[in-house]
C-alpha cells in the first residue's frame, strides 16, 4: 500500500496530466482551424497520415479549436454534459465547474437544489436546459406544473370507469389490487 503523501502525489500529477492533456487538445483544435481554413481538404490529408482517425473525431477537435466545445465535455455522454454540448463556449465553461439550480417538487410546494451538469438525470437535464440555454427557476417551475397536470389529466384513451386491468390485478389510483385484496375489500363494504 502506498503511503498518504506518495497517493496524493500520484493525485497531483494525474491532475496535471490530465490538464496538459486539455490544453494540448485545444491546441490540436486551433490547428485544425488553421488547416482547414488553409485546405478544404486537410481532413482528409490527415486520416490519410493516421488511418485511425475519423472525420467525426476531427469535427470535435475543430468543434474545440473554433470554441464551439470545451474540451472536457468531449470524454462524457452524461444527460446534462450532453445537453450543455449545444450550448455555447461560455456557458459550456461556466457549468462545467459551477452548480445549476434545479426545481424540484416538496410537500410544501418547490425548493431549488445546486447540482452539477454531470449528475443531473435525463429528465432533470430536459427540465434545467431547453434549446437555446438553462431555463430560469420561473421557467423550470412552470414546466413542472406542466408536467405535473398531463400527469393526472385523464387520456382520451382510457376508458370511463376510474381502474384498469392489467395483468390480471385491478389498478385503481395507480395502486395495484389482486382479485382476492377486491374481495377482502368488498367483503367490508358489505357489512
Amino acid at each position: 500500500m502506498m503511503s498518504m503523501p506518495d497517493f496524493n502525489d500520484k493525485i497531483d500529477r494525474f491532475l496535471s496530466l490530465f490538464q496538459a492533456g486539455v490544453d494540448a487538445w485545444m491546441s490540436a483544435g486551433e490547428l485544425i482551424v488553421e488547416l482547414v481554413e488553409n485546405d478544404p481538404h486537410a481532413y482528409d490529408y490527415i486520416i490519410e497520415r493516421c488511418p485511425t482517425m475519423n472525420s467525426g473525431i476531427l469535427g470535435r477537435f475543430e468543434q474545440m479549436g473554433r470554441k464551439l466545445l470545451h474540451p472536457q465535455l468531449m470524454m462524457s455522454n452524461a444527460p446534462g454534459l450532453a445537453k450543455l454540448k449545444r450550448l455555447p463556449f461560455s456557458v459550456q465553461e461556466r457549468f462545467i465547474t459551477e452548480s445549476i439550480p434545479l426545481v424540484v417538487h416538496t410537500e410544501n410546494g418547490t425548493d431549488v437544489l445546486l447540482v452539477q451538469a454531470k449528475d443531473l438525470t435525463k429528465e432533470q437535464a430536459q427540465q434545467v436546459f431547453s434549446n437555446t440555454g438553462l431555463r430560469t427557476m420561473g421557467e423550470q417551475k412552470a414546466r413542472l406544473i406542466q408536467q405535473r397536470s398531463n400527469a393526472v389529466a385523464p387520456s382520451a384513451s382510457t376508458s370511463a370507469m376510474p381502474y384498469v386491468i392489467k395483468g390480471g390485478k385491478a389498478i385503481i389510483g395507480g395502486v395495484e389490487f389482486s382479485q382476492r385484496e377486491l374481495l377482502m375489500i368488498a367483503g367490508q363494504l358489505a357489512k
